[in-house]
């Protein structure tokens, strides 16, 4: 179950990858690949270091959609594709760094009592 809860974040972080690999991006692409690993690390700074990357992930994803519709609006094309895909992807990574405040996930990643306090 706990995998299923992470897996979110894995495939946000590829999709991204993916995203930043097609401009040439090579440097952030590996970036987020290395953020991999820390996944099996079960300490609370791992819980707040992906919220922060996929908070920054979902806001690019906004990004691009502002400049493709930009883009497609000065052509006289149809966006409306384009605004629910990359708004879906913004928000399935957005929805992935509100997974770790579920109760799975902070105790798998340290943050039960502490937190409460």
């Amino acid at each position: 179950m706990t995998f299923l809860l992470v897996l979110p974040t894995i495939l946000a972080l590829l999709t991204l990858g993916a995203h930043f690999a097609r401009y040439g991006l090579y440097p952030l692409t590996a970036l987020l690949v290395a953020l991999l690993p820390l996944l099996f690390i079960g300490r609370r700074w791992v819980a707040r270091v992906m919220q922060v990357v996929l908070c920054i992930a979902a806001v690019e994803w906004v990004a691009v959609l502002n400049d493709l519709v930009t883009e497609r609006v000065m052509e006289g094309q149809d966006y409306r594709k384009s605004v629910f895909i990359l708004g879906g992807t913004a928000l399935f990574t957005l929805a992935a760094a509100l997974l770790y405040q579920t109760p799975r996930l902070r105790r798998r990643y340290g943050a039960g009592k502490a937190d409460e306090a």
